[in-house]
């Protein structure tokens, strides 16, 4: 597409990840981690945040406050995907109540969700602690997913001196196209 300045971002399962292509070249560093070892080997440059799809969503005893992550059911959705063997809930779930997911057609209709399943599952863990219906609940977790996201997104394109005037914004992942 010749996009001179583009922010591409992949909302996953587990994380939120951030690479840019500036005045036509895909940003790279000279050395980074892999598996927690230091390699002095060029590569993409990607700014990475545990906040996917696949997040652990809570309310933290102390402040009351809802927390997603750092820790995710990743692959394995969420409590809506009985198969996954998740015991608590995930934006996934959040989603799936919201009506954003559908339940049978999720990965193409290779996995069937239980919207049933998360709303009871999201009722225990989230809004009777926040003292909210559940769809409040999940709306809630999904717009504090989205301003994680929105946050992460402007810390690095802001950091390198660009604002959101200047960058196309290109979205992949599953959750991608639903939080981009």
């Amino acid at each position: 597409y010749r996009l001179p300045y583009v922010i591409a971002t992949d909302v996953g399962g587990t994380s939120f990840d951030v690479g840019t292509v500036i005045n036509g070249d895909v940003l790279l560093r000279d050395a980074g981690l892999m598996d927690r070892f230091l390699v002095n080997t060029p590569m993409v440059a990607v700014d990475s945040i545990g906040a996917g799809t696949g997040s652990y969503v809570r309310v933290d005893p102390v402040t009351g406050r809802l927390r997603l992550g750092p820790d995710s059911a990743g692959y394995r959705v969420g409590v809506c995907w009985p198969e996954g063997e998740v015991d608590t809930v995930t934006v996934n779930d959040a989603n799936l109540i919201l009506g954003l997911l559908n339940p049978d057609n999720f990965l193409g209709g290779q996995v069937k969700l239980d919207r049933q399943r998360a709303i009871a599952a999201f009722e225990e863990q989230v809004a009777s602690k926040l003292g909210v219906d559940v769809y409040e609940a999940a709306w809630g977790v999904h717009n504090l997913t989205n301003l994680t996201l929105k946050l992460h997104l402007q810390q690095v394109m802001l950091g390198m001196g660009f604002g959101p005037e200047v960058c196309q914004c290109v979205s992949f992942g599953g959750g991608g196209p639903l939080h981009a």
